[in-house]
């Protein structure tokens, strides 16, 4: 039996203990495709099979074709990847005054920024926000760790990146990966946007593995906000050429796409990672731009993989053993992208087996149920203590300057919450603590509410675990002013006193308000609720008989 042969069993023994309806992988050795090929289905209820022009989503994959990107500005001379990006963007600022100074795109290409992922903001904004509004929700992330202490990934930093790169082209993102990468290389089916995908007769659905391991379909999900960091979409067709540029070799008998000195500057380690053990069983090197290093039994493998929902992907080079494998499957999170490429390694180098599918679904098996034991525990550790309010005093928007705003409501008898493009219930977990249940397609994600209240048991924001690796945010809740008409206003324009004590109100504009006391200075009284506003951290509520209620008494309306 062949090579090729052998490998073929390998992938549908492991797609299916996996249970992976479909996939695509290509192999490249000495200059050749060795295997191109479809296994499974990409449509579970009409069985249609995967061939090698059907589409998947290559998610995070994408990276290296950003990185590539920027790399071939430098050659150009349009690009300092150590620049800071301030000097390329004017106004550009993080949280982090020293990471605001000093970060610059190779910061943004090997995730040593010391921001944590956030993203959230980008995964709900989809479809809502620009990618000029996630660079200005920048400064308002708080970061994990100190600037370039730490390997710590980041998507919004490589769409900054991708952002930038596309600006330097002259064009978008989307047209620069066209024209200096994909065109040259005769990637003629590979596009960036999944409403594409949606219409070509041949393409992967998405599928998730519910809680009892039954596959499902789940909805596409769109990446066109965070493009750089994850939107390509692509086949194993495509990808043949692909593999051989980031081998150095050219393609169709043209010269090689990418130089020896840009595949260099990518490949070259420029953020250590945890020294932890990788999938494949040795030590992660650590992370170039847009790749993942290895050292796997001696070779050094450059990679990178992608996780959306109901996809997973896998590009992986060898450089010196010619070696380049490329692994497409329609399930989302499955160690099948990561274990494959590893099998077919030891298949071409004739190293002995190393049962990487029996060792990592063992792996896989348990932390699936780790984590369904862990929800369990989380119902079972909720305190007996019933709410404190009746639910209509929760409703309302509340504002986060970074994440932007979450909006609550009462249907029926539960709240829901509604963020970006994302909407889900709240389950009360104990007293004002519950559960936003967001259903993300190949994931069901439950994250911790607990909303507080001032000195005057008003409500006043939601903390929300929005960013896993950081302490809950903060979202302040926002007045409604919808009910401050014009002519409620002018009623409570004029003047109070109390004694010889004297509070002057007027209007300025739509819901505004100002005070004077005592003939100080005007300032804007803020709208709390109904007819009470706030001015210097005091109460000011206006009644219909023309009082004015506030700390320093009831003030009477004369003019």
């Amino acid at each position: 039996m062949s090579n090729v042969e052998r490998i073929r069993e390998h992938i549908e023994t492991e797609r299916k203990r996996f249970s992976v309806p479909g996939c695509a992988v290509v192999v490249v050795a000495r200059g050749e495709v060795l295997l191109a090929a479809g296994f499974g289905t990409r449509n579970v209820d009409e069985g249609e099979p995967v061939t090698v022009e059907t589409m998947f989503p290559i998610g995070s994959a994408t990276k290296t074709f950003t990185a590539a990107l920027c790399a071939s500005l430098v050659e150009e001379g349009r690009l300092d990847l150590d620049q800071p990006v301030r000097e390329l963007m004017p106004g550009f600022r993080l949280q982090d005054p020293v990471a605001t100074e000093l970060l610059s795109i190779r910061d943004c290409l090997a995730h040593r920024s010391g921001l944590p992922r956030h993203d959230m903001l980008w995964y709900a904004g989809e479809g809502q926000l620009s990618r000029d509004d996630l660079v200005a929700a920048l400064p308002y992330l708080a970061p994990l760790k100190p600037f370039r202490q730490s390997w710590d990934y980041n998507n919004l930093l490589y769409t900054l990146a991708g952002h930038l790169a596309g600006r330097l082209h002259g064009t978008s993102y989307e047209d620069a990966v066209q024209q200096r990468l994909l065109e040259p290389l005769g990637m003629d089916r590979t596009n960036f946007r999944v409403a594409e995908v949606e219409k070509d007769a041949d393409r992967a659905r998405p599928y998730a593995l519910n809680d009892d391991g039954v596959v499902h379909e789940v909805p596409y999900a769109h990446l066109d906000l965070a493009g750089p960091a994850g939107c390509i979409n692509s086949c194993v067709r495509d990808l043949s050429p692909w593999l051989f540029t980031l081998l150095g070799l050219g393609v169709d008998g043209r010269p090689q796409l990418l130089s020896d000195a840009l595949l260099d500057e990518i490949r070259t380690n420029a953020m250590p990672r945890p020294a932890i053990p990788s999938l494949s069983g040795e030590a992660i090197v650590g992370y170039g731009l847009g790749v993942v290093i290895d050292d796997y039994r001696g070779h050094r493998v450059v990679h990178h993989g992608g996780n959306i929902d109901g996809f997973s992907s896998q590009v992986a080079v060898i450089p010196k053993e010619g070696i380049g494998i490329a692994v497409l499957t329609n399930l989302g999170s499955t160690p099948l992208r990561d274990v494959l490429p590893y099998v077919i390694v030891d298949e071409l180098l004739g190293l002995d087996d190393r049962r990487h599918g029996e060792t990592h679904f063992a792996l896989w098996d348990s932390v699936r149920q780790g984590v369904a034991q862990g929800r369990a525990r989380e119902q079972e550790t909720a305190q007996a203590l019933a709410p404190v309010r009746p639910l209509g005093d929760y409703t309302g928007r509340y504002s986060h300057p970074g994440y932007g705003d979450v909006s609550i409501d009462q249907d029926g008898e539960r709240l829901c919450a509604t963020y970006g493009r994302l909407r889900g219930p709240l389950e009360h977990r104990h007293l004002e603590v519950f559960q936003l249940v967001l259903d993300r397609g190949a994931t069901q994600q439950r994250i911790p509410v607990q909303f507080t209240h001032d000195l005057e048991a008003d409500v006043d924001s939601l903390l929300l675990s929005i960013e896993p690796a950081l302490p809950p945010q903060r979202f302040a809740r926002q007045p409604d002013t919808s009910h401050l008409t014009d002519e409620l206003l002018d009623r409570f324009a004029g003047t109070y006193v109390l004694d010889a004590f004297e509070l002057l109100v007027a209007r300025r504009g739509p819901h505004n308000l100002l005070i004077s006391v005592a003939g100080g200075a005007p300032d804007i009284l803020t709208p709390l609720r109904d007819t009470t506003f706030t001015w210097g951290g005091m109460r000011y509520e206006f009644t219909a008989d023309g009082r004015l209620l506030t700390a320093y008494g009831v003030f009477t309306r004369t003019v």
